[in-house]
């Protein structure tokens, strides 16, 4: 009782700074659960519009990009690249589980490049009877449902043999995963940061950490849609903002600890949990070699979910555009 007392306490400790005056945490899946509710429209004249989960920390550059030099151009607002749709914005941030998922409806979505990997992990209590991976049958695992850090823990399963359907999906809020933990009403975690970096922080001595990203990492992209790219205009402020972009990406690679309290006050997690989860990404700004075997293999997941048939690797091969990262790298003229 009071090893678990004090778990609840430590978590509480960790978290207490976003219980007043915080923005609201917005989840991956929070953040797409407009999904039958079309984006309103952007006017002719309205700002470049960048459309990311505020709460998720692969978005920092973004959060960078709008504090630099090319912020009096755009507009930053809470979505990702279901906000794409209906033309509620010209670009986006998010996870591909998520461009897949959006594509049955807005077909015109491209991938324009990796700008982040999530290293992400499964965090289990000892105290579950967990030791190793395949001791996960069976018992309780939070995830928001349909993310990528869901497939996450389906790639990890297959691993060791076990399907998704070999353990209990429990569903809680983004902040509230790790005190699930600790109160019992899970056994393990599978979330992106910082939210995993606090369940090992509220267990302490109890915590065991599972991680393989050659199973699987999150692939955070950046994505626009066939319309933006094709208006001479919008393109040429997707260009733009692609070149800023990548110019934030390295000064946050140089010095991280730097934009901490900006990205604290955007998202709302507190410095010291922001620092203790940031060794969890890297930042790549590339078309990875094995992109299109990622998709064809989260395809399959997500197919089954929308009751269709996978996309065939030709075909997601045509959602992935190289030109507008190839044209951002150029010298102006």
């Amino acid at each position: 009782m009071r090893s678990r007392l004090t778990g609840l306490f430590v978590l509480a400790v960790c978290l207490a700074p976003l219980s007043v005056g915080r923005v609201h945490l917005q989840s991956q899946a929070a953040a797409q659960a407009a999904a039958d509710t079309l984006p309103t429209p952007l006017g002719p004249d309205a700002p470049f519009t960048v459309a990311c989960a505020r709460a998720v920390l692969e978005c920092g550059p973004i959060v960078v990009t709008k504090d630099g030099p090319f912020g009096p151009r755009m507009q930053y607002i809470d979505g990702g690249v279901r906000t794409l749709r209906n033309n509620g914005a010209h670009a986006a941030g998010n996870a591909t589980s998520q461009m897949l998922v959006v594509l049955r409806d807005n077909p015109k979505v491209r991938l324009l490049f990796t700008m982040a990997d999530g290293l992400y992990r499964i965090v289990a209590k000892r105290s579950a009877g967990i030791k190793t991976l395949a001791d996960l049958k069976g018992k309780r695992v939070v995830t928001p449902a349909t993310t990528s850090a869901n497939f996450f823990l389906v790639a990890m399963l297959r691993t060791v043999g076990l399907k998704e359907s070999d353990v209990t999906l429990v569903s809680r809020p983004a902040t509230e995963m790790a005190a699930a933990l600790v109160s019992g009403d899970a056994d393990a975690i599978s979330m992106w940061e910082p939210e995993s970096q606090n369940a090992v922080v509220a267990l302490g001595a109890d915590a065991i950490i599972f991680q393989d990203n050659k199973a699987y990492r999150e692939l955070y992209s950046i994505y626009s849609t066939t319309d933006v790219m094709q208006d001479p205009r919008r393109r040429a402020e997707l260009v733009e903002f692609v070149r800023a972009l990548l110019v934030s990406v390295e000064a946050v690679r140089k010095d991280p600890q730097r934009y901490f309290p900006l990205f604290s006050k955007v998202t709302g997690h507190p410095v010291p949990q922001i620092a203790r989860s940031w060794e969890h990404h890297a930042w790549p700004v590339n078309h990875p070699a094995d992109l299109l075997d990622k998709l064809v293999d989260e395809d399959v997941w997500i197919a089954a979910r929308q009751q269709r048939t996978p996309r065939s690797r030709a075909e997601l091969a045509g959602y992935i555009d190289t030109s507008i990262l190839a044209e951002a790298r150029k010298p102006r003229p």
